[in-house]
């Protein structure tokens, strides 16, 4: 197991934040949380980017708190994207509608020519 939930990746336009886990249950997510709000406040002003492409499962519950994770972040000024979301992720963030409140994109360069 990881002592930390997510790794930082070097980028000079967002803070991109790779998640290590291949399930986010709610140990993974409260560690997610902790490590995401860390480097947030190393990195003001940047988007945040979850690189979540070894996330193959993640319960409506861990979505949810996403969902929490991306309004924090928005109270704030800043936003939240995902990138490298899994088919079958994705499949379970669109029944639950959530693809309506999250900025999902394909890879990081979507999100900075999106800005």
């Amino acid at each position: 197991m990881f002592d930390s939930a997510t790794e930082v990746c070097p980028h000079e336009h967002v803070l991109l934040i790779a998640v290590l886990s291949h399930s986010l249950d709610e140990a993974t997510m409260t560690k997610l949380s902790v490590d995401v709000m860390t480097a947030a406040g190393k990195r003001p002003q940047v988007p945040v980017v979850l690189d979540v492409s070894r996330v193959r499962f993640a319960p409506s519950v861990a979505l949810g708190l996403l969902v929490q994770l991306s309004r924090g972040l928005k109270l704030e000024g800043r936003r939240l994207a995902l990138v490298g979301v899994q088919p079958r992720l994705l499949a379970t963030i669109r029944v639950t509608r959530l693809d309506s409140q999250m900025e999902i994109y394909d890879n990081v360069n979507q999100v900075v020519g999106s800005s």
